[in-house]
């Protein structure tokens, strides 16, 4: 039986491909009681991720939902190959670099081709992707894996980043909001995505253009703390105008 975390996990990735369901509906898709569906819904709600309306549970359609790395990479992946390649063409020969855990970091392996390179990563499947690369050093953050979202964080990887110092990170984010900021949905990430922006010399955003106007409920850093963002252009332009009024440079793939 799923736990309550876990289901509660479902019932977002589902409203996030229903925008909304009812409550019995719901009970009988997850084989469990009405009143323990309501105490998960009254729990997501108490966290911003939903509102409840005669009986149907509503995702807020701004604070988004934790998707699973399953789930992320039918996201848009064309796009994030684009942004993939793009990023790589920032690299250099004998760089030390970070890599965030998400599909969109992911999608700069491909591209490294045989550039020797010295990369930091909290990503199980980014780590195992860079086996293919030749002249890689591969390195792990270490931590607790968070197996929904392939990620490793807690207090060992907050350690092990405090002792490197980096030309560049590679940040995914799950939300982007000029006011609120950087956003992403674990609080421990969160922390760890702080260390490694003050550990890199230039921090790097890369991500779709579905992540802007949407936000989670942990902070990263502000938008205009970044240096660079790499993008497509479905990104709106008054994202565009502000970050780089700010100093930010905006790549677009």
């Amino acid at each position: 039986m799923r736990s309550s975390v876990e289901r509660r996990s479902d019932i977002l990735a589902l409203l996030q491909q229903k925008g909304s369901c009812r409550v019995e509906a719901l009970a009988q898709h997850f084989n469990v009681s009405s009143v323990t569906i309501r105490n998960d819904l009254n729990s997501l709600e108490q966290q911003g991720y939903i509102t409840r309306s005669h009986g149907f549970a509503v995702l807020n359609n701004r604070l988004i939902a934790e998707l699973s790395i399953a789930d992320k990479r039918t996201h848009y992946p064309e796009v994030k190959q684009r942004i993939g390649k793009r990023a790589a063409a920032l690299l250099n020969a004998n760089e030390s670099v970070i890599f965030d855990s998400g599909t969109t970091t992911k999608a700069i392996v491909s591209y490294l081709g045989d550039l020797p390179l010295t990369v930091l990563t909290n990503g199980l499947d980014i780590a195992m992707a860079l086996v293919a690369c030749p002249n890689v050093e591969i390195r792990m953050t270490g931590g607790v894996l968070r197996k929904n979202a392939m990620s490793f964080s807690g207090i060992m990887a907050d350690n092990n980043l405090r002792h490197y110092r980096f030309d560049k990170v590679f940040l995914g984010v799950d939300g982007f909001d000029l006011h609120k900021g950087i956003t992403t949905f674990n609080e421990q990430e969160a922390h760890l995505n702080r260390l490694m922006c003050e550990a890199a010399e230039q921090v790097i955003v890369v991500a779709d253009a579905s992540k802007f106007g949407q936000y989670s409920r942990f902070i990263i850093c502000q938008a205009d703390q970044i240096d660079v963002l790499i993008s497509d252009d479905r990104l709106p332009m008054h994202y565009r105008t502000q970050l780089e009024n700010a100093g930010v440079t905006v790549l677009l793939a």
